[in-house]
């Protein structure tokens, strides 16, 4: 009787050895790594993925599909610390449970609240790639991670994060909000909120005839290229460039303070477009066959120049000008508060 428990506990010791030993690599003086680590279980396409990280854990997510039916998981777990027996303390506290759920999938990235490293110079990280079936809807909560992702995905939700994001090929929901990080967003469609502040946007082929388009900064340039949809733009402190724009849907909105706006046309169907700015200019190029009432306001001390553009002026003064372009069936409406002048420069297509 008591061999057979000698037995047991033997073996009891062997097994949590196996689950819990980790080859740790020394990377360099005081960064430490596992060697990298792959799970993988089966996965219906449109599945619904959360990906869900702790507070005071960061690292990074890297996010590919596949054809196949199956999610796969590689991992590495990293720690920086003088001393390596901390550091391996540190990578053994972080784990990654990846389980299938009655909806698809979750990934939890665990580590205590608050974790040992918390306000000091150390950390421990994980860097995650997932491998998934292509249109599932992916969720996060990873506040601390940067994030590439590259679909086709169904949709891509991220309530709250403050590092670097990217994502490619979105069909039905992209909702975004960031701050102080760059975020970039390309071949996109459905419904659409992006958001970040002091850093970059870049929104790139968007298209989303049927929804609203809801782009958002504040103290950082927006780029937005190849976009056809309702759009809705605001931005503080920081540029808005728009190309290759066809506006559709009801109501279209263009709105900036202290930073200028160029916006090129390309195609016009939509019923108003409103455009204004505070102290810094307005530029608008448009096809000269465009069919549109215009209405351009800026204050004492700026001016309105209209250059290439065959229109019936309707009303003029020193600030004020309205126009009529073809039938003027729709309506573009552009002012500029404080100083700042506002240019509207009509084209041909294919120039």
């Amino acid at each position: 009787m008591i061999r057979k428990s000698i037995i047991q506990i033997l073996l009891l010791l062997l097994i949590c050895s196996a689950v819990t030993a980790q080859e740790i690599i020394q990377e360099n003086k005081e960064l430490f790594k596992t060697r990298e680590i792959k799970k993988s279980i089966p996965l219906s396409p449109e599945s619904k993925v959360i990906i869900q990280a702790a507070i005071g854990l960061s690292g990074s997510i890297r996010i590919e599909t596949t054809e196949e039916n199956i999610a796969e998981i590689k991992y590495i777990k990293r720690a920086k610390h003088k001393s390596k027996s901390k550091a391996i303390d540190f990578i053994d506290i972080i784990s990654v449970d990846f389980e299938a759920t009655h909806k698809g999938l979750r990934v939890d990235l665990k580590a205590p609240n608050p974790t040992p490293w918390s306000g000091t110079n150390y950390m421990g990280s994980v860097e995650v790639v997932l491998i998934l079936p292509e249109f599932c809807s992916v969720e996060f909560e990873a506040q601390a991670f940067e994030i590439d992702a590259e679909g086709p995905f169904e949709s891509f939700i991220l309530p709250a994060s403050y590092k670097k994001i990217y994502v490619e090929n979105v069909t039905k929901q992209v909702d975004i909000s960031v701050t102080n990080s760059k975020v970039t967003a390309r071949n996109i469609s459905g419904e659409i909120f992006i958001s970040t502040t002091h850093a970059l946007l870049i929104v790139d082929k968007v298209f989303a005839p049927h929804n609203k388009i809801e782009i958002r900064n504040e103290r950082g340039d927006i780029k937005i290229t190849d976009v056809v949809g309702e759009l809705s733009v605001k931005n503080s402190y920081g540029r808005i460039d728009i190309r290759k724009y066809s506006p559709m849907g009801g109501y279209n909105s263009i709105r900036s303070s202290n930073g200028p706006i160029t916006i090129a046309i390309e195609d016009f169907a939509t019923t108003k477009m409103l455009v204004t700015n505070s102290y810094e200019d307005i530029e608008i190029l448009i096809p000269n066959d465009i069919s549109s009432q215009i209405s351009l306001a800026v204050e004492e001390g700026s001016k309105i120049e209209v250059v290439d553009i065959v229109t019936k002026p309707d009303f003029i003064q020193k600030n004020r000008l309205t126009l009529q372009a073809g039938s003027g069936k729709a309506t573009i409406n552009s002012s500029v508060r404080g100083h700042g002048n506002i240019y509207l420069r009509g084209f041909s297509k294919g120039e």
